[in-house]
């Protein structure tokens, strides 16, 4: 259904600015002269397809709904509520969206699927069943909280790289400045002397520097396009995983990155009373990792043959032990939600170790890396000036 922006004068005179869904501009017109609206002007957007909301926004909107609703309000008084308080910001369109869906009769989850990939499948499943079973503030609440915990841990990840990463910008500026502006600067100096293959090396790589460099960023720019479309392809990223599974201090934290996620997801929609083997193939959804996307295939497999989900995971090569022995102890006390939750948060705690780990792991390396560059474009810069003889006759 078509979006429209109207610049419009309300009944008391006052002028507005408001997005309007329609299925025709005539059927808006009418609507609006029936409502009492005279518009100055109607420009017809592309729609909320133009804006995905991003988890910060998704946190937002699920804690103000799950208020809300906890509060009594009925979900389409809530959704009204939250898309006038959006009016004017990026996500407008999809709670828009998300009103005029609801207003039509269709269902809370089926309003969300119609979102523009906003809200992923797990969300969209847990909101289906909760339709079913009444229980849709509390799911809210178990996917309020699924989201806070990836927020809690991408910033993390970030807080915990931020420092490499500055060094690694350091660095790249430390490098220019040495070889477009140092380098350069005493090159006449060495004109007439016989210098040290490191020197020449060093001149001519910042001659190539400086004579090309829109070439150079260009092709750096290209390179990187054609590495984001290469790294699309399914194959590419599966030898991709699996490389990553072969570097030790990596592998440990993205496995527990991956079990935390799954674990996590699994729980939000084991306690929102999804069907187990529902639930697993909506978690492939937000498991990014095709080797583990598998490893889940694996399981449901053995599972429809009749297989516990322990000795379903165990057949597995990726999924640790560990899991299958909670797995294991789930079955036989019959809690699997609570054994999932402590699972999540188990791994949670591993991801700060590894992580921990890793970086300081990563941090003494780089700085011998940048030292070892920085040194070596240094010692050959200054290396012709310890020929003094020949040093001053160039002078």
């Amino acid at each position: 259904m078509p979006l429209f922006l109207v610049k419009a004068v309300d009944q008391n005179g006052h002028r507005l600015k408001k997005e309007y869904f329609a299925d025709s501009l005539v059927l808006l017109k009418e609507n609006l002269v029936r409502d009492g609206v005279w518009f100055e002007s109607i420009e017809e957007k592309k729609g909320p397809s133009n804006h995905v909301l991003n988890l910060t926004e998704k946190i937002s909107f699920f804690q103000d709904l799950y208020q809300l609703l906890f509060a009594g309000i009925v979900l389409y008084e809530a959704i009204d509520l939250i898309e006038t308080k959006m009016q004017g910001q990026k996500g407008h369109g999809v709670f828009l969206g998300i009103k005029e869906a609801l207003k039509r009769g269709k269902s809370f989850s089926l309003a969300l699927s119609e979102s523009n990939h906003s809200f992923d499948l797990v969300t969209i499943g847990m909101i289906k069943t909760a339709e079913t079973s009444g229980q849709i503030a509390t799911t809210i609440k178990s996917i309020l909280d699924i989201l806070k915990k990836n927020q809690q841990l991408r910033k993390e990840i970030v807080q915990a790289v931020s420092y490499p990463l500055f060094l690694l910008g350091l660095a790249f500026i430390v490098l220019i400045v040495l070889l477009c502006f140092l380098v350069p600067s005493l090159k006449d100096l060495f004109m007439e002397q016989n210098l040290p293959w490191l020197t020449r090396t060093i001149i001519k790589t910042s001659d190539f520097i400086v004579n090309f460099w829109l070439p150079l960023i260009a092709f750096l720019v290209s390179l990187g396009f054609f590495f984001h479309l290469v790294l699309r392809q399914t194959k590419v990223q599966l030898i991709l995983h699996k490389a990553i599974f072969q570097i030790p201090i990596l592998s440990d934290f993205y496995l527990n990155v991956l079990m935390a996620r799954f674990s996590r997801t699994l729980h939000g929609l084991v306690f929102s009373n999804v069907p187990l083997v529902e639930g697993l193939k909506l978690s492939k959804g937000v498991i990014q990792n095709s080797l583990f996307c598998h490893a889940i295939d694996e399981a449901l497999a053995s599972i429809h043959e009749g297989k516990s989900i322990s000795q379903s995971f165990q057949n597995t090569s990726i999924v640790s032990p560990l899991f299958c022995r909670m797995l294991e102890t789930a079955e036989k006390s019959g809690e699997l939600c609570p054994i999932l939750d402590q699972a999540a948060e188990l791994y949670d705690q591993n991801v700060q170790g590894s992580l921990k780990k890793m970086v300081g792991v990563l941090q003494p390396f780089l700085i011998i890396i940048i030292g070892f560059i920085v040194g070596l474009i240094m010692i050959g810069t200054l290396l012709p000036m310890t020929d003094i003889r020949s040093f001053m006759e160039a002078t």
